[in-house]
């Protein structure tokens, strides 16, 4: 937070890019108390009407992303990675309505040994959180996904949804799910 307020100053250049790290060996060392809320953002982006945010966050809780994610940054890319925890489809849903006018880059890693076991982002919802970001973040150009189900038929409305917009689609074969109904046509 004293970061921000500092770089909100207006003696301060006007930051065009600013990449953050997030590791979960951080938070369990410091307190998310001193983390920058909401009106830091606000007055750091009042300065830097250009900026956008690069966030890696490696293994971070789905509850801390979500103490950390506030409304007015401007986040441009997300990439998360993961081996113990995993991202849920609640902070997907989040960053695609918070962050809808920005995000173009979106990579979700889970490099988990059990390869049969995914995660479902899904929950067994209908709506797919996945298709939800590729509807509401229409300047999406990269969506990566590797070792959470994706389930085809979402794959596909994704595609279709971003069209030629979206350059990168990358998932692996082993995540892609079929319906029983969908298997039995192919």
């Amino acid at each position: 937070a004293e970061m921000a307020r500092v770089l909100a100053d207006s003696n301060h250049v006007p930051l065009h890019r600013l990449s953050l790290l997030v590791h979960s060996v951080s938070i369990m060392h410091k307190s998310l108390d001193n983390m920058p809320k909401d009106e830091n953002w606000q007055a750091l982006t009042r300065n830097s009407t250009n900026l956008r945010v690069y966030i890696m966050a490696f293994d971070v809780k789905s509850d801390d992303m979500l103490r950390i994610l506030k409304p007015s940054i401007p986040l441009e890319r997300i990439h998360f990675d993961s081996y113990v925890t995993c991202v849920s489809g609640a902070v997907v849903d989040l960053i695609s309505r918070q962050y809808d006018k920005f995000l173009t880059h979106f990579i979700l890693m889970n490099d988990v040994i059990d390869m049969s076991a995914f995660p479902d982002l899904s929950d067994n919802r209908n709506e797919d959180p996945l298709v939800l970001l590729a509807w509401r973040c229409t300047r999406l150009c990269l969506l990566a996904v590797h070792g959470y189900t994706v389930w085809a038929h979402n794959l596909i409305a994704i595609a279709r949804l971003r069209g030629s917009d979206l350059k990168v689609l990358e998932v692996t074969e082993e995540s892609i799910e079929f319906d029983q109904g969908e298997l039995a046509d192919q």
